[in-house]
C-alpha cells in the first residue's frame, strides 16, 4: 500500500486491516463556472484533510485521485478543461 501524509492526515491507497471506517469522502475541484487551472493534488488533499479532521478521522483509506476533462461547456467559457478529484473513506487507523 502506498501512503503519504498531508496536513496530519494519512492518505493510503489501500485498506489497512486496522482501519475503522467513518464515512465516504469525495472531492471535486473545477467545473464550468470554477477554474481548476492553478489547482493540484495538494489542493485535493487539503480539502480532504479538513473534512477528515472535522469528523474525527486521521486517515483517508482507499484513496484515489486524478484528473478528468470538464467537457465541452468549460471550453465554451474559456475555462481550464481539467477537473481534479479525490475519493476514499475517512477512517481512524
Amino acid at each position: 500500500m502506498y501512503e503519504t501524509t498531508f496536513d496530519g492526515i494519512r492518505f493510503i491507497e489501500g485498506h489497512p486491516d486496522n482501519a475503522h471506517l467513518l464515512e465516504p469522502i469525495q472531492i471535486g475541484i473545477g467545473g464550468v463556472f470554477a477554474s481548476a487551472q492553478m489547482k493540484n493534488l495538494d489542493d485535493v488533499k487539503r480539502m480532504m484533510a479538513a473534512k477528515a479532521k472535522a469528523v474525527g478521522g486521521n486517515a483517508v483509506v482507499q484513496f484515489a485521485y486524478g484528473q478528468k476533462s470538464a467537457g465541452f461547456l468549460a471550453s465554451l467559457f474559456s475555462r481550464d478543461d481539467v477537473n481534479w478529484y479525490g475519493n476514499g473513506q475517512i477512517a481512524r487507523v
